[in-house]
């Protein structure tokens, strides 16, 4: 009798063979095999051929269960026939004495265990081999968003998006890409049939305008399935407005054509009110609210700085935007300016000349006789 434990080391073997008796009788049958929930599978099960005049003698079929009980499945008899533990379902594939496979169909969970075959022969004893029978279940796997509740933001994370595999045997690996900066919580609970699993998995991430609309991906790993279920999930994440204001270029000035400040705003819902104000208060009368929109009259020097307001079900958030109309005019010359620019520039000409007209006569005076000396002549 060989243990589950046991029998899993032998798993990297296509066959496990199994001696007994005179050490001639040698029965084959593969280490594992597998089917699917309410399927049918072949255990295979077979004896090489026996010495002359050898005979089988009988064929005897066991199960193990967990606490290594033996549970007799079927039993084969030359002469007597075969003896079925459930007929309906459990058949000899073959008439063949040397060929013991069993046809087991309508798997169930409980079916997974450890089977022996065994060949009794005379003269030469009896050989066994064991099989581990593993039944595996197809799981259905689905993934949608989550429906986030609006209400105001409190930083914490909440689930956006549910990954489920539903009734798979063993229970599915599930996992998510790309995180953005999430977490992925998952719980297994019984399935539909018995001895089947489903895996709920769900994302969870803080709500923010990063998110929402994003795809991320659910990763479905079951080895009854040829590759991993591959689901695609586009985020619906609620977050409160994200206001900018545009139209300001730095360059306004008075008697401009009519300019404008646009209000525009991000936000999962869509805003329901945009209002505009000054940081003192109500808006001028030069300024005028159209929706997201603020005209403002340039007939006139302006420095004040706006503010839009937008508002969801999630909240209200607001921009500033400091202005400043310049006016040309007030950056021209007086002339009483210009009168005194042109007075300090002649003075300042005037001071020139004047000195270097000093420089020049002082010069002149220490290279040349005073007036009035004549020059004495040597003979």
């Amino acid at each position: 009798m060989v243990s589950p434990p046991a029998l899993l080391a032998l798993l990297a073997l296509s066959w496990a063979t199994w001696g007994a008796g005179t050490g001639t009788v040698v029965v084959q049958a593969p280490a594992q095999v597998s089917g699917l929930l309410n399927g049918s599978l072949l255990l295979p099960c077979h004896l090489q051929p026996l010495e002359p005049n050898a005979q089988v003698t009988q064929v005897t079929w066991m199960r193990q269960d967990s606490e290594g009980g033996l549970h007799k499945v079927a039993v084969r008899h030359p002469t007597r026939g075969p003896s079925l533990a459930e007929p309906e379902r459990i058949r000899f594939a073959s008439a063949d004495l040397l060929d013991a496979s069993l046809r087991v169909s309508e798997l169930r969970a409980e079916d997974q265990a450890n089977y022996s075959c065994q060949f009794a022969t005379f003269p030469m004893g009896s050989g066994i081999a064991w099989t581990w029978l593993r039944v595996l279940a197809k799981p259905w796997n689905t993934a949608e968003a989550q429906e986030v509740p609006l209400r105001p933001s409190t930083r914490e994370p909440v689930p956006v998006a549910r990954c489920s595999s539903k009734g798979g045997r063993p229970p599915a690996k599930v996992t998510w890409s790309p995180f953005l900066n999430g977490s992925a919580n998952s719980t297994v609970e019984p399935g539909p049939l018995p001895g089947t699993y489903t895996v709920n998995s769900f994302f969870t991430l803080v709500p923010s305008s990063q998110a929402d609309g994003r795809n991320v991906t659910c990763r479905v790993e079951h080895e009854s399935q040829e590759e991993p279920a591959v689901l695609l999930v586009t985020l619906a994440v609620p977050y409160p407005p994200e206001v900018t204001i545009s139209g300001y270029d730095d360059n306004w000035y008075v008697g401009q054509d009519e300019v404008t400040l646009n209000c525009e705003a991000r936000s999962n819902p869509e805003p329901t009110d945009f209002a505009w104000n000054t940081t003192t208060g109500p808006l001028p009368s030069f300024a005028v609210a159209q929706g997201t929109q603020l005209l403002i009259s340039t007939n006139q020097a302006i420095n004040m700085t706006f503010i839009c307001r937008v508002t969801n079900a999630l909240g209200t958030s607001q921009k500033e935007q400091t202005i400043l109309v310049k006016d040309p005019e007030g950056s021209r010359l007086s002339p009483g300016a210009i009168i005194g620019i042109v007075v300090a520039t002649i003075a300042f000409v005037i001071l020139i000349v004047a000195g270097i007209l000093y420089f020049k006569l002082h010069r002149g005076r220490g290279e040349s006789p005073p007036l009035g000396h004549t020059p004495t002549c040597l003979p």
